[in-house]
């Protein structure tokens, strides 16, 4: 069978979650293409796309394959939606708008009224229950596809404005991102008791994502009191607007390089985090100015990891956003990694590369993010 996962934009990174969170569940699949930001694979097996898209960050809308005569489309969606939609109005859309309205008369000829929507975002096809009516379509790499689910943008969006505990102030970290972070962490013997600690909590994103994705265990910390009153705020909240069972979450308000002073060595399997990231930038900052904060950044940083060092469990997994700073004319990075792997890790890599960037192009500050394992 035919997939396309529909990219985020950060398609470098909704890859490597994609290929990670296949490799946890044991799907076998063949890329074939990329076209259009979609992902094209085939599978043996068919994919249980309405699961699969509350478990992904990074992935917009999964679609299947419908068969189809590659030498007349126009003839295949319209049998395809006389089958699906067989009584009433036909409600259907297409990205292409000139053949989407030519569709339209292709149904009219025939006998139907059809009522053409034109795609314009994901809130579209939900509204428009497109899914459910089998209607939301698309040509891509030469296979017509069929939209089977769609990420839960209105979800994520609650859990981002409508949590108890924010601060604007310290920078959120958005739920998207945090959910692909767990899931790179994720191996094939997945475990959703271990123990997963952020240990610069925030206002507790990491750790919110990680109880909805069923994780039971969380650990939580942070320097300031605030962090830690919203973050339990926040968790609290999760758990009764979600009807969350067996959730077990500790938090603690510690500088993170005392870290092993409240918690057992060895104790933790998971370490996902975004660490403080220096000073809010206002893209006027002079390279004197970043690489003195990139100093003061990787000083923390590795005390931070010696202290990871002690309190992870062997083959224990980190996964972390290093921040780098943008100038008129290259990137001024943190040199903490040679360091941090004498501290005694390793680096796993994604798609052969060290790490993954999460920027915008507006944006002064990205995020590299980094796998490590303790060996």
């Amino acid at each position: 069978m035919f997939y396309a996962f529909q990219l985020g934009h950060q398609p470098k990174i909704s890859l490597a979650e994609i290929k990670t969170v296949f490799l946890s569940k044991k799907i076998d699949f063949t890329i074939k293409t990329t076209q259009q930001n979609y992902l094209i694979i085939q599978t043996k097996k068919k994919l249980n796309s309405t699961e699969l898209i509350k478990q992904l960050g990074g992935t917009i809308k999964i679609c299947s394959e419908i068969k189809s005569d590659k030498n007349n489309f126009l003839k295949s969606i319209k049998e395809h939606l006389f089958n699906v939609q067989p009584e009433g109005k036909i409600q259907f859309s297409f990205p292409d708008k000139k053949m989407g309205l030519e569709i339209k008369k292709e149904l009219k000829n025939n006998g139907r009224s059809a009522r053409y929507i034109e795609p314009k975002n994901s809130a579209t096809i939900i509204h428009n229950h497109l899914i459910e009516k089998k209607g939301d379509l698309n040509i891509i790499a030469e296979h017509l596809f069929m939209t089977e689910a769609v990420q839960q943008f209105e979800e994520m969006s609650q859990r981002d404005y409508d949590r108890p505990g924010i601060d604007d102030k310290s920078g959120m970290l958005p739920p998207k991102l945090a959910k692909i972070m767990i899931n790179l962490a994720l191996s094939q013997n997945i475990d959703y008791k271990k123990n997963l600690l952020d240990p610069f909590c925030g206002s507790g994103t990491i750790l919110t994502e990680a109880a909805v994705m069923g994780y039971q265990n969380l650990y939580g910390s942070d320097i300031s009191e605030k962090a830690i009153t919203d973050t339990k705020k926040n968790l609290d909240w999760i758990i009764k607007n979600y009807n969350l069972k067996n959730i077990q979450y500790h938090l603690n308000q510690i500088n993170v390089i005392k870290l092993s002073q409240s918690l057992d060595n060895n104790s933790l399997d998971l370490i996902i985090t975004e660490p403080y990231l220096g000073k809010q930038l206002h893209g006027n900052e002079s390279n004197v100015y970043l690489t003195k904060q990139s100093e003061e950044l990787k000083n923390l940083y590795l005390q931070a990891f010696e202290q990871f060092q002690k309190i992870l469990k062997p083959n224990g997994i980190i996964v972390i956003a290093i921040p780098q700073f943008k100038t008129k004319s290259d990137w001024i990075k943190i040199d903490c990694i040679d360091k941090i792997k004498n501290i005694g890790f390793e680096i796993i890599p994604f798609n052969n590369e060290n790490y993954l960037l999460y920027h915008r192009p507006n944006q002064h500050l990205g995020r590299g993010i980094w796998r490590f394992k303790k060996i």
